[in-house]
């Protein structure tokens, strides 16, 4: 039974950019379902323009489209004509959705229905514990279903109709959009359930191959919960490398689309169905060979040392791979086979010529690279020529241009890929033309002319930040590492460098943007230099590229320095591995050190066991870094005197601290240097801390949670307490007194410029994977994910002052993420924070009970010292300090200073 359904009692009853094409056409066949029945009674002008609309979609031109259903639902309006009005708005809201305007086609469907109690914002807030109760996360949310179901009564408590399915159907796209797809199910099942009971087998095909999309999407969701050879070492170790536990996720999107294909009365839609059905097995084929691939390729990262057990693995890691390929590739053949034969017999419409071009999609994804994917292409450009679809010709000419490419024809590819540029310029179709100009700089590259590409991909880039909004999703990297390996040369101008320091800083934001799939950051307007924040701190922008790991260097007063490493990119991840695991794994030296307390000579024993740990094992490594990323740049440094090194990582480089690199005497940190990251300087605020009126809210917990794995954190209460002794007008919530509630009311009630969180956590590669835990009574109440902390934060936007300090001391961030950073520096980002100090593994309770307080004892003795300063002082104290405990890296050097670091 539908959950919605159950909780009513009614009477009567932007994209996946993979999918994009796919659901753009599917929006065609939807569209006939509200064109209204014509009579004579039917003003004329409204007739008319009705079905202009409907000619202008199909053409391509969705713009002309809306504004043409727009005006025919108030001239219906205004005839009274109340379900004809609704019509034109429910077509509307479904080219809005082609062109990935969301927001307004959520507005158009709520002004359909006259529902004006409420607005987009607000019912995407009214959802969102519901979704996590779908999800299992949250269990008491019944007040917010109530207000969720009541502002949707006027569409889900009225007689079953074409308007009411319709209406339901792009309300749920609208939800699957914005990452809320179990509620999007429910309601994409309401509206199921409306088609059957008008017997409107077209609208019923149209739910279930929506369904489909919302269950893959929901699939997906689970999936990024953990990285991909977490995955699959789980299904190999602990599931016999099953092939049905490892396919099992996709069971319930590929049953939908199977069920729209089989009860379809249409031949456009049957073939959509299977188009879907097929780029979700090439997907799920792609998803597996890469993280069996990634796992086999870093047992040492996952923490796989047996040898035995690494042989088993490997092992089932080769039967797993052949099984899914097995199961799988029949399937692929079969869809693309019945595909192949039925798209020929489609009608001479927008829906049949983008079924030719996904279907071309397909075949290149399966390098089908032959006359016969041409051709088919070539058939989408006549066709769309002949109903003067322009959007559908320059897709068709592009994705030709790139079947060429592919074949190494680059003046058969260039000609296509700018004839699609000339059909669908930058300032009509910006959406398109960015894949166009950004294929133009790949087909130019290789036919050796740099000038020329590098203006293509320019092109590509300026389209790209001024559709930010738009392309929060749309993984954007591949384009951007493009033109920076295109820009970094031996003979780069100085102009060329700084552009792509530019556009690093970009590639930085984009993956923030597709970490939160929505672009909330604030971003500055134009690029920012160091030269503006901070005379005394230089930035390195290090990036690695195919071939080798570049780095980029911006002293204030100084050119734009390039220096490069020659080394493969599995090279750079492999030495970080190996440094991460070596650092990170407990060495045990504070335990044995606090067991020796008063016996010099045993004491003296440890210690020289601990320096032939490090120097055999971890300081090469540290060194080895160091010398990719500092040595090239050290007399720079010292001649300009920079005091601070704020560091914009890339990739696995994020996932080990800068303090702890080493030039073979000293760690960074004790060669005078403040250390900070940051995702960029358009993203950061450089205004130093107000230290005269600190006040602290400090919320922990000291409980295990064994659901999740984490220990006890005893010291959690001490370090609280610590806080308080240093800054005494702070607030403390320490266990259950420390709830998403509590948190909340503290933050609305009052201003404070340091939030302080010790308690579990993790950061992950996407905003599943990243949360903290509460000390909530209720288990259900206790995971805070990062959206919601981003809410909570937010609380305090209403009110004075921002949070100038974000402090999360107890989180570590997921085992082999190299993308995990950008959570913990997107919480703070997003909620305005603007600076987070967090660990990059779970650090020692104790240790991080002293390192907090000689951090807080800096910051309140020291009224001119700036944040990077206090976490260094505090660092270096746990290391050189005599007799100390904790002077081994795995102790002191996980503490991150990311944001701000005046």
């Amino acid at each position: 039974m539908n959950y919605l359904k159950q909780l009513v009692f009614y009477p009567g009853r932007r994209i996946n950019q993979k999918l994009q094409v796919i659901l753009l056409a599917v929006c065609g066949l939807l569209l006939a379902l509200c064109i209204p029945a014509l009579s004579v009674e039917q003003p004329p002008e409204a007739q008319q323009l009705t079905q202009q609309g409907k000619t202008f979609y199909e053409a391509g031109q969705l713009d002309k489209a809306i504004e043409t259903w727009q005006a025919a639902a108030k001239a219906y309006e205004e005839q009274g004509d109340r379900a004809s009005s609704t019509a034109n708005l429910l077509n509307t809201a479904t080219a809005q959705q082609g062109l990935g305007l969301y927001d307004d086609s959520c507005g158009s469907v709520l002004q359909a229905f006259e529902i004006d109690n409420t607005n987009c914002l607000e019912l995407l807030n009214s959802i969102r514990p519901l979704e996590q109760q779908l999800q299992g996360v949250n269990d008491a949310v019944e007040d917010r279903e109530t207000t969720f179901l009541a502002s949707l009564q006027p569409i889900i408590g009225q007689e079953p109709s074409t308007n009411q399915a319709t209406g339901l159907l792009r309300l749920g796209d609208y939800l699957r959009h914005n990452d809320y797809p179990q509620v999007a199910g429910e309601i994409v099942r309401l509206s199921l359930e409306t088609a059957r009971q008008t017997n409107n087998v077209s609208q019923e095909t149209a739910a279930l191959l929506s369904l489909g999309n919302t269950y893959r999407q929901i699939a997906q969701q689970q999936q990024n919960r953990f990285p991909p050879q977490t995955i699959a070492l789980d299904i190999i170790s602990n599931r016999n490398a099953d092939v049905d536990a490892a396919l099992e996720s996709y069971q319930d999107a590929i049953r939908f689309y199977q069920q729209a294909a089989n009860q379809s009365n249409s031949a456009l839609s049957t073939v959509k169905a299977e188009l879907n059905n097929l780029s979700l097995l090439l997907d799920t084929g792609e998803f597996w060979q890469s993280a069996i691939s990634s796992l086999s390729n870093n047992l040492d990262e996952v923490g796989i040392s047996d040898t035995s057990f690494r042989e088993q693995i490997r092992t089932g890691a080769i039967k797993l791979q052949i099984e899914i390929n097995q199961r799988l590739q029949p399937q692929i053949i079969t869809l693309t086979q019945q595909a192949q034969s039925q798209v020929e017999q489609l009608p001479l419409n927008r829906g049949g010529i983008f079924a030719k071009i996904n279907l071309a999609q397909s075949l290149i994804r399966q390098n089908r690279l032959d006359n016969d994917t041409a051709q088919l292409l070539a058939t989408a450009i006549s066709d769309a020529k002949k109903i003067n679809n322009i959007t559908a010709e320059a897709e068709a000419n592009g994705y030709l241009g790139s079947l060429y490419e592919k074949n190494q024809q680059y003046n058969e590819a260039q000609q296509l890929t700018e004839q699609a540029l000339e059909l669908a310029p930058t300032i009509q179709y910006p959406e398109i033309a960015y894949r166009w100009h950004a294929q133009l700089g790949s087909i130019l590259t290789q036919q050796g002319d740099r000038s020329s590409a590098l203006s293509a991909y320019q092109a590509s880039f300026n389209t790209i930040k001024a559709l930010r909004n738009d392309l929060a999703t749309t993984p954007v990297e591949p384009i951007f590492r493009r033109y920076i390996t295109l820009l970094l040369q031996e003979d780069s101008t100085p102009e060329q460098l700084a552009q792509a320091r530019n556009v690093l800083e970009s590639l930085q934001i984009s993956e923030l943007d597709n970490f939160f799939r929505d672009p909330c950051s604030d971003v500055a307007d134009e690029p920012v230099i160091i030269d503006d924040v901070d005379q005394k701190a230089a930035v390195i922008y290090p990036i690695i590229l195919s071939n080798s790991l570049e780095a980029i260097l911006t002293v204030p007063g100084q050119p734009i320095q390039r220096y490069s490493t020659t080394i493969t990119p599995q090279e750079v991840d492999n030495k970080i591995s190996q440094l991460r695991r070596l650092t990170l794994t407990n060495p045990g030296f504070a335990e044995a050190f606090r067991g020796a307390r008063g016996n010099s000579q045993e004491e003296q024993i440890i210690k020289k066991s601990e320096q032939d740990a490090l120097q055999e094992d971890l300081l090469p490594l540290a060194q080895e870094i160091y010398n990719w990323l500092i040595q090239p740049a050290e007399a720079t440094l010292e001649a300009n005197n920079v005091e601070t090194l704020v560091f914009v990582l890339d990739g696995p480089l994020r996932s080990i601290p800068m303090a702890l690199l080493h030039d073979g005497e000293q760690y960074l940190i004790e060669k005078d240097y403040n250390v900070a990251l940051t995702s960029g300087l358009q993203l950061t605020n450089p205004q130093p801390l107000q230290q005269q009126d600190i006040r602290v809210l400090a919320a922990g917990t000291t409980s295990d949670f064994p659901e999740y794995d984490f220990p006890p954190i005893p010291q959690v209460e001490t370090e609280l307490n610590e806080i308080k002794a240093v800054f005494a007008d702070s607030d403390i919530l320490l266990d259950e007194a420390f709830t998403k509630e509590s948190l909340q009311q503290k933050l609305a009630a009052t201003d404070y410029p340091v939030v302080h969180l010790a308690t579990h956590g993790q950061f992950g590669s996407t905003s599943e994977q990243t949360f903290i835990l509460s000390g909530s009574p209720t288990e259900g109440e206790r995971l805070i994910n990062v959206k919601q902390l981003d809410q909570l934060l937010r609380t305090r936007n209403f009110r004075r002052s921002p949070i100038e300090l974000l402090v999360l001391s107890a989180c570590n961030t997921a085992e082999g993420d190299n993308q995990a950073i950008l959570g913990l520096a997107g919480v703070a980002v997003r909620a305005g924070a603007q600076s987070t100090i967090a660990t990059l593994w779970g650090a020692n309770d104790d240790a991080t009970a002293e390192l907090m307080g000689y951090f807080y004892r800096n910051l309140s003795e020291n009224v001119d010292i700036s944040k990077a300063k206090a976490l260094r002082q505090a660092q270096l104290d746990l290391l050189q300090i005599e007799n100390s405990p904790y002077s081994h890296p795995y102790y002191w050097a996980p503490f991150v200073l990311v944001g701000n670091w005046l």
